[in-house]
């Protein structure tokens, strides 16, 4: 596509801050808009890292298995309950008495009295079936690496490094509020983070630093992918293990498995069946592997997130996966899109991906996932050009056909949701956005009185797309005047053309001059 030569036409400013996206986003999206170019991307994800396989039974010899070792079964579960039952009381015992122990380290006597709970983690592992774990490279002491990091992948990991190392753990929230374990998470002093709370990972990044730098904590540990994967990718990392600059060290876990995937995700089986498929296998097998310890570079202790992609790789390579903009957010967009019985996994984007190139936050990905689905009624993971036009209630149009194209690049003639999802974004993060929105509104306001009645807005969108029908006008009416009184004002009709960013495109791609001279408009019709 060739370049625009207006500032309307260009990408928002914010990409020249991404050096490492930059090149693929400014690529040419192989068709003319007055929007611009939009970033390359690959319409399809090769692979969904919260995907598990080989989860339930199959076969005959599984299914005799799980007979045969039923007796056993229940006789490791039991052994689990009374486990968590044991480092619950434990815990309380720890704290009888202690003053300031969410703040200061407990004293070495107190600490002491947590040792058993380590074993407790240990004999929970035998129970699940891992009765001897694979461990190579050594472990540096706490001086030398303050900071450990690990892979994600079920709720193994967690209680094999406490059993290690009795770490100070970097936890979500939601774990510390559960009622017994999370009476032994306060024990052992973790530290918490409410993932919806950007002011809760702020201060988690300052108690991180706080504890690492100072030697009477134990290590911290901290799950950078910030969630659990199938193991076969490392997701993207955040940037709170990197953003004190000190030294960590890298520990990769493996699950080299036959029978049984024990991941815990998305897309997978309930953690209590996982437990049941633990508890009924002969044997589960883990590995462990120290990696060398990593310091931040100079520039790294500048920019976290350098010094995160670099021990992300280093990971990945110890592993021998590849490495994905995948993230936290895409698990909570697969579980939202399975409240709707939605197993196509079109859910996971790379979210990782939207949020570096379009400071796309959760909430709105979410919204754009129920407009998706409201479009994609039989959950098949994409949406057809009728199935488009139908949900804009407008007619089959050179216009509309033009708009789905802005979706559909590769001209396959329907659209999954990373597609919507980058389409929208596109348009609600344009940089001249603003303006687009302010020359819709002088465009439909035709006596210029600031508000906008039913039969103007019915005319003025007929003007623009003569195919509409007064019936169709009348519905998209409806659409924005929820207050269901009888004129919009600016701030309604802005409020329903953000949420609905695809109206916007419509618009600007059957009167182009709405991007290209809406500064013009603005200035002549207020003044300003």
């Amino acid at each position: 596509m060739g370049e625009m030569g207006t500032e309307a036409g260009t990408l928002f400013e914010n990409l020249d801050a991404f050096d490492e996206i930059q090149e693929e986003a400014v690529s040419a999206c192989g068709q003319d808009s007055p929007l611009g170019q939009l970033p390359a991307l690959e319409p399809d994800m090769p692979f969904n890292p919260f995907l598990a396989k080989d989860q339930h039974i199959h076969g005959l010899y599984e299914l005799l298995k799980t007979i045969l070792l039923l007796p056993i079964c229940v006789a490791r579960l039991m052994v689990i309950l009374l486990c968590i039952l044991f480092a619950y009381l434990f815990s309380k015992v720890a704290l009888v008495g202690a003053k300031d122990w969410v703040q200061n380290p407990l004293p070495k006597w107190r600490r002491k009295m947590l040792w058993p709970i380590r074993w407790v983690a240990r004999l929970i592992l035998f129970s699940c079936g891992f009765h001897w774990i694979k461990i190579k490279g050594r472990s540096f002491p706490r001086e030398q690496a303050p900071v450990l990091v690990c892979n994600h992948v079920t709720f193994v990991e967690p209680l094999l490094i406490f059993f290690k190392h009795l770490p100070v753990i970097v936890t979500a929230q939601e774990n510390v509020d559960m009622p017994v374990v999370g009476a032994v998470m306060r024990a052992i002093q973790v530290i918490a983070v409410k993932r919806d709370g950007p002011d809760s990972r702020r201060v988690a990044a300052a108690e991180i630093k706080r504890r690492a730098m100072c030697n009477d904590w134990n290590p911290v540990l901290i799950f950078p992918e910030g969630t659990t994967t199938n193991g076969k990718v490392i997701i993207s990392f955040k940037n709170g293990a990197f953003k004190p600059g000190l030294t960590v060290q890298p520990i990769v876990v493996k699950y080299p498995y036959v029978h049984l995937d024990p991941s815990w995700v998305a897309h997978g089986i309930s953690i209590y069946y996982l437990l049941f498929r633990l508890t009924t296998q002969f044997h589960n097998c883990l590995e462990v592997e120290y990696l060398s310890v990593v310091a931040p570079t100079w520039k790294e202790q500048k920019s976290p997130r350098d010094f995160a992609k670099r021990v992300q790789t280093n990971m990945a390579q110890a592993l021998n996966v590849m490495v994905s903009e995948h993230s936290f957010e895409d698990g909570a967009l697969l579980m939202e899109a399975l409240k709707w019985k939605d197993f196509s996994g079109g859910a996971s984007v790379e979210f990782g991906w939207f949020e570096l190139v379009y400071k796309l936050k959760l909430r709105e990905a979410k919204h754009y996932l129920r407009k998706f689905h409201c479009l994609d009624v039989e959950n098949k993971g994409n949406v057809t050009f009728d199935e488009f036009l139908n949900s804009l209630e407008l007619p089959n149009c050179p216009p509309l056909e033009q708009t789905f194209f802005l979706f559909d690049r590769t001209r396959r003639g329907y659209i999954n949701f990373r597609q919507y999802l980058a389409t929208l974004a596109f348009i609600s993060r344009h940089k001249n956005f603003r303006g687009m929105l302010e020359a819709i509104f002088i465009l439909l306001d035709k006596d210029k009185d600031g508000l906008l009645s039913e039969e103007e807005t019915v005319q003025s969108l007929r003007d623009v797309i003569p195919s509409v029908t007064a019936e169709q006008a009348e519905k998209l009416w409806e659409k924005v005047n929820k207050q269901k009184d009888h004129f919009i004002n600016k701030m309604e009709m802005f409020s329903f053309l953000q949420s609905n960013p695809e109206y916007v495109a419509v618009l600007v791609v059957a009167k182009p001059d709405l991007v290209w001279n809406s500064r013009t408009r603005i200035e002549e019709t207020w003044g300003t």
